[in-house]
């Protein structure tokens, strides 16, 4: 897959790991927001002006790395579309400079896993099958600065419910949303929501300090709220069958550090990408010429298993996805 360039580097706010301590000192002062996660990818929507001849609105639909999905590389959903003029141009904009989305997309009911394909391969995707499920909004101007955003998390709710709802009245063929979201007044309330959320089969909660701002990349006023079930890595080996059994010379899962700083064997994979991934490295092999090549070295990917021991070791550790779109490298 070939490296895609940066078109914005957005670097967008991402939560920090569950801390009760931090999450308790803010309930104390006030309460916190309690988004839904959705098992979704997430996307940086820029929508802006290019002065030319005459104002036309190009929009991108990057990844939170700043990228273009392949799948939108041809033609980028209401790109120079006719009705961007109307939106803008009307006392109703909030940011006429244009601005950034800050959502998760979603393609149909697909997981994750599936969305990511999909937006890897370059086939064009019907309008009709993207639901994209906003929780911010930043001025176009500050995305591009590289600074944070100094608005309050309490105040761009607001901001994002107002731009979807002019969004879904302009451009109805495609599925927004406002994320669903609860104010939490204690960990109790927390926990509740967050049951209740697992329960529906959906992955967890993002929460938010309400008088905390939107910042770049993994910084603290965001904490995700999710099981402890799964972790991202990157592949630094392979896993190859067991001489004399069945799937000898087969490879049957990767060595993966993970962000713990741990190294598992991922494997239970299918049948189907044993063979692909043995014949992937088996192509590069002879590329090179017999040299022991590994294709996914560096690959990033997400590894799931029954639960963590007190050391930090897994058990069952197994092969979810790859997590790279842009890039296989690169963690979207």
């Amino acid at each position: 897959m070939a490296v895609q360039e940066v078109i914005i580097a957005t670097n967008p706010h991402r939560p920090t790991d569950f801390n009760e301590k931090a999450i308790t000192k803010v309930l104390e002062e006030s309460y916190v927001i309690a988004d839904v996660k959705e098992d979704g990818v997430r996307l940086n929507l820029c929508v802006h002006p290019d002065n030319g001849a005459r104002v036309e609105f190009s929009v991108d639909w990057l990844s939170r790395e700043g990228k273009r999905f392949p799948a939108f590389r041809n033609r980028e959903p209401l790109d120079f579309d006719e009705r961007w003029p109307e939106f803008f141009e009307t006392d109703e904009a909030l940011f006429p400079g244009g601005f950034m989305l800050d959502a998760e997309l979603r393609i149909d009911d697909l997981p994750c896993k599936d969305i990511a394909g999909t937006l890897r391969r370059h086939a064009e995707i019907d309008l009709s099958r993207l639901k994209v499920i906003v929780f911010g909004i930043v001025p176009l101007n500050v995305v591009r600065s590289g600074e944070d955003y100094n608005v309050a998390h309490s105040v761009m709710k607001y901001h994002v419910e107002y731009q979807v709802n002019l969004l879904k009245e302009r451009f109805p063929e495609i599925a927004w949303s406002v994320v669903e979201s609860l104010d939490c007044f204690s960990m109790a309330e927390v926990d509740t929501f967050y049951t209740a959320v697992r329960e529906r089969k959906l992955e967890g909660l993002v929460l938010k300090d309400p008088n905390g701002i939107w910042k770049r990349s993994k910084q603290n006023g965001m904490w995700k709220m999710t099981p402890d079930d799964a972790e991202d890595g990157k592949v630094v080996g392979l896993v190859w069958g067991t001489p004399g059994l069945a799937n000898e010379g087969k490879v049957i899962g990767f060595e993966v550090l993970l962000e713990s700083g741990h190294v598992v064997n991922a494997c239970k994979i299918s049948k189907a990408q044993m063979d692909e991934f043995t014949l992937t490295v088996a192509k590069a092999m002879f590329a090179s010429c017999g040299a022991d090549m590994n294709p996914y070295k560096g690959h990033t990917v997400k590894v799931t298993f029954m639960e963590r021991y007190p050391d930090g070791s897994l058990r069952h550790p197994s092969f979810d996805s790859f997590r790279g779109i842009s890039s296989p490298t690169i963690k979207e």
